[in-house]
């Protein structure tokens, strides 16, 4: 799971129902093919679910995808050649992109650029590219209708990450601007494209002055526009590291990973808009990383070692909290950072096989058809 401190340091039951997503557009090719019946209530340590969508209609996608499918229903997005690394897949409004990072070295290993994946066929299209930089996305709300942008962490004109946004087709726009040392990451937008949530993070240069707080990460909240930021969760005045935060479609709750001084396991935490009522989600042992939201705010999508997997795998809780339902099924790849798509039909991810050593590509599965196993 992705657990990195920092890109650029380089560092229940689930029963069958109705289905849990929007009524947005469709995800270009998603349009020309039905999913089946997603996982209904698979035991963590049990089988892997089975997907099996119709394929009635041809399924238009990156030349390479139109052959590879998993056992477990996935299907190839985008595998990126010469050892990169593919990452990071954040739908547009739309549905008929994804905005992602790929890395030249392999896995969070080497520069980074920003490209954008046709999902009707074709190459990613490269946004932005700098030399020995990294520009890194999160998966999830990276890419906002309302502000019509895209944020994301580079240290393009400075020795540690800042914040970023950028408009398709146009120039990076810079959020953020300080001088302590830290780096400023993993930005996600709030629903209506005012405001940017983001952690902060000492790179390893700057963390034998900080001790514990190297791994203390703070929350944050900065106005698009630019400005003071606004503390969220304090990483060293709880004695948390707190990670990868993800505004909620409703835009009152932010989900984000939380772990303790010195220990291993990550769960899943929730707080207000505000940085109010801190709540934690998952409870079960194991690493629960990447959280992102379904496009009705009411179930969380995630990946896990839940049941002592060997590599991570995708699964899907309500927000409220529950019984995780796995959804990928291959135990011999690390599948993460996934993102549901603002129809409500897809999960995209990352997948690397044997583990996150290897360079990762991109993904999809359709997505589950969840109902709440009690009434809250």
């Amino acid at each position: 799971m992705r657990t990195r401190m920092l890109p650029v340091a380089l560092a229940a039951a689930a029963l069958l129902l109705t289905g849990c997503g929007g009524s947005g557009p469709g995800s270009g090719s998603a349009d020309q093919e039905r999913p089946g019946p997603g996982p209904t209530g698979t035991s963590p340590t049990g089988p892997p679910p089975t997907s099996t969508p119709s394929t009635s209609t041809p399924e238009a996608e990156a030349p390479s995808a139109g052959a590879e499918r998993r056992a477990d229903g996935a299907r190839l997005l985008y595998r990126a050649g010469g050892g990169r690394s593919a990452q990071n897949p954040a739908f547009a409004p739309d549905g008929r992109s994804l905005l992602l990072t790929e890395f030249s070295g392999g896995y969070n290993k080497g520069d980074a650029a920003l490209g954008i994946l046709p999902l009707d066929g074709g190459a990613p299209r490269t946004v932005l590219a700098d030399p020995d930089r990294a520009a890194v996305n999160l998966p999830g709300t990276s890419w906002n209708a309302a502000a019509d942008a895209f944020a994301f962490a580079t240290d393009r004109e400075s020795g540690h990450d800042e914040i970023w946004l950028m408009r398709p087709g146009g120039a990076p726009e810079r959020v953020t601007r300080h001088a302590d040392g830290s780096g400023y990451s993993e930005p996600s937008f709030s629903p209506d494209g005012e405001w940017i949530v983001f952690q902060q993070s000492w790179e390893p240069e700057h963390a034998a002055a900080q001790g514990d707080a190297a791994e203390q990460d703070s929350l944050w909240k900065v106005r698009r526009s630019g400005g003071a930021p606004v503390l969220l969760v304090d990483g060293r005045g709880t004695g948390t590291d707190n990670r990868q935060p993800n505004w909620s479609p409703t835009g009152d709750r932010i989900v984000f990973q939380r772990r303790g001084a010195g220990r291993e396991d990550w769960s899943l935490w929730t707080v207000d808009a505000d940085g109010g009522r801190p709540r934690q989600v998952t409870g079960a042992p194991g690493e629960h990383t990447d959280p992102s939201w379904s496009p009705d705010g009411r179930f969380l999508v995630f990946s896990s070692t839940l049941g002592e997997l060997p590599h991570a795998q995708v699964f899907v809780l309500e927000a409220a909290g529950g019984t995780p339902v796995r959804v990928t099924g291959d135990d011999g790849a690390y599948d993460g950072a996934p993102s549901w798509s603002p129809d409500g039909r897809w999960i995209a991810f990352e997948s690397a096989p044997g583990g996150e050593s290897a360079p990762a590509a991109l993904w999809r599965i359709p997505a589950p058809r969840l109902a709440a196993a009690s009434r809250r």
